[in-house]
C-alpha cells in the first residue's frame, strides 16, 4: 500500500470516527456558526450574536460574527436558553430539548446532515420576523 493510499484511508477513518462519536443532534461548532452566521442575517442581525460559548463564538468569529451582548440575536444552550428568552432574545440552540425552554430555533444532525426545527412560538415571542426562505426550509413545531 502506497503512502498516498494508507492516509487517505487513514483520514477517511478517522473522519468516520469522529462523526460516530457525535450524539444524535450533536453538531461541530463550526458547522454551528455557519447556521448562525445565515440565521442573524435572516433575523435581521447581521454580523453580530450574543453568545457566551467560547466554541462556537470562536467559530463565528473566524467567519465574521462578532459577540455583542445587546443583539436581538442570541445563541444559547441548556440553562441559559430560558434566560436568553426571558431577555427578549431570538435564541438559536443546538438542542430539539432547548425548544420548549425558549429556543426559537434548533439546528441539530439529523440522518448525518443538518436540520433546521422552528419554534414558531417563541419565534414570534422575541419579535423577530424571519426571512421567508428560513420558514419554508425549517420543520416547525
Amino acid at each position: 500500500m502506497s503512502k498516498r493510499s494508507f492516509f487517505s484511508c487513514f483520514c477517511a477513518g478517522a473522519l468516520l470516527l469522529a462523526a460516530s462519536t457525535l450524539s444524535a443532534g450533536d453538531l461541530p461548532a463550526a458547522v454551528q456558526a455557519k447556521f448562525v452566521k445565515i440565521l442573524c442575517a435572516a433575523a435581521g442581525s447581521p454580523g453580530k450574536v450574543a453568545c457566551k460559548d467560547s466554541e462556537v463564538l470562536a467559530e463565528l468569529e473566524k467567519i465574521g460574527v462578532a459577540h455583542d451582548a445587546s443583539a436581538k440575536v442570541a445563541w444559547g444552550k441548556g440553562g441559559e436558553v430560558k434566560a436568553l428568552k426571558a431577555a427578549g432574545k431570538f435564541v438559536i440552540c443546538a438542542k430539539l430539548d432547548d425548544l420548549p425552554a425558549g429556543g426559537a430555533i434548533a439546528i441539530v444532525e439529523e440522518g448525518g446532515k443538518p436540520q433546521i426545527y422552528l419554534h414558531m412560538g417563541n419565534i414570534a415571542a422575541s419579535g423577530v420576523t424571519l426571512a421567508d426562505s428560513v420558514l419554508k426550509i425549517g420543520k416547525r413545531l
